[in-house]
């Protein structure tokens, strides 16, 4: 990453995913209103638009287990013989969320693994990756500590909405928050590259040491943060307003529900993944959940929700 290829990799990756949690998210929300059904999220989505054998496979980890092996090569095979330290430590995160891409095939192949252990996988990979870059910074200009740390809150923020989300999984605004703190993270990745490595002449550097340019710097921090709102608003505007046209208004269900989490889909299947049950235990009413349709079942048999 001692370049701004090697932020604009990781940048376009996390902007990818974080897009596609998104747009997987809402979807599967709309759906679930529409059929009268509980929402519920889970660490991974499937392709929608596959079709036949590819339909039933995890795509999304496989292209993680992909992605990531892809850029942990990069970054070691372009700084042979001798790759610092940082380097290291970039190859060391693409490796974590290689291992995140593993536990979620794992448990698409039915290994009885302890529910939750593709959300912990994630939780796991991103605790790491705040690590590294958190220790990252050593001997570095303010500007150069400054902007790293901003993305250091945005990832342990990530964490703690991941785990929230693994704890309550009816919650719809906590499915779109984890793609909301990842978009940041990608265009911020973008930044942090631009600022350090793409400026076209000495009228655009970055002063490292100037105090102004670190106020700077976190103004431009508070606009990527809201242009990824209002792009995630208008995206599920979008996709209210291409739903209803297709499939008609969605049903007004806010009632209280008290159904067992027990399984997922056919037969204890969401889109493929193979997710072990739960007991059948009442769950709690959460204040953090933000909507609650009519009770029926939680996902549609079958459906690709």
């Amino acid at each position: 990453m001692g370049d701004l290829k090697g932020h604009a990799l990781p940048g376009s990756l996390f902007l990818f995913y974080g897009l596609w949690w998104a747009l997987c998210c809402m979807r599967r929300y709309l759906n679930c209103r529409k059929a009268g059904r509980r929402y519920i999220a889970t660490a991974t989505y499937g392709c929608p638009c596959a079709c036949g054998r590819l339909g039933s496979l995890p795509i999304e980890a496989i292209l993680k287990i992909f992605l990531s092996a892809v850029g942990m090569f990069c970054e070691i095979t372009f700084n042979l013989p001798h790759p610092s330290h940082g380097i290291v430590q970039h190859a060391t995160m693409y490796f974590f969320f290689l291992l995140s891409g593993i536990v979620d095939v794992v448990m698409h192949a039915g290994v009885p693994l302890p529910p939750g252990s593709d959300y912990m996988g994630i939780v796991l990979a991103f605790t790491v990756e705040g690590l590294l870059f958190a220790n990252h910074l050593h001997d570095r200009p303010v500007l150069d500590v400054h902007i790293h740390v901003l993305l250091v809150y945005v990832v342990f923020l990530t964490v703690v909405v991941i785990m929230l989300e693994a704890k309550f999984q009816r919650s719809a605004i906590l499915a779109m928050s984890r793609a909301y703190l990842l978009m940041l993270q990608g265009s911020w990745f973008w930044a942090v590259g631009i600022i350090l490595y793409g400026h076209g002449d000495e009228n655009t550097v970055w002063d490292m040491k100037s105090h102004e340019h670190v106020m700077l710097s976190t103004i431009y921090f508070s606009w990527h943060c809201a242009a990824h709102f209002i792009i995630l608003f208008f995206m599920c505007l979008g996709l209210y307003l291409l739903h209803r046209r297709i499939n008609g208004p969605l049903p007004n269900g806010s009632g209280p529900s008290s159904i067992p989490l027990t399984q997922l889909g056919d037969n204890g299947k969401s889109e493929g993944y193979r997710r072990l049950a739960f007991t059948d235990e009442v769950e709690e009413d959460s204040d953090i959940e933000f909507e609650k349709p009519v009770e029926k079942a939680l996902v549609p048999a079958g459906s690709n929700v």
